[in-house]
């Protein structure tokens, strides 16, 4: 199988997975899948999707908060967001 197969093969199976309401190790049982190689698909898929989330940029005064991973919440004014946020999202980067 190549491995392109093999990807849509296993996006085919996550999706139906978030679909389920089973658990991860429910569904694999289910399925016959081997839970590891599902779980290693996951994160693979997963890897190359940010979730982003639109914004609209509020008056240039008006402080900004930002909600980040790990229960951080920043609260900066708007004009500093153009050279806070290449900053964070580095870091974010970092530690995954």
């Amino acid at each position: 199988m190549s491995t392109e197969s093999k990807s849509d093969f296993w996006q085919q199976h996550i999706d139906a997975w978030k679909g389920s309401g089973l658990s991860q190790t429910a569904y694999c049982q289910r399925h016959d899948l081997k839970l590891s190689t599902f779980t290693y698909w996951r994160n693979k898929q997963n890897k190359g999707r940010r979730k982003l989330v639109p914004v609209s940029m509020p008056v240039q005064d008006a402080p900004v908060e930002l909600a980040l991973p790990g229960g951080i919440h920043m609260q900066l004014p708007a004009s500093a967001l153009e050279q806070t946020l290449p900053l964070i999202w580095r870091l974010i980067r970092e530690q995954a």
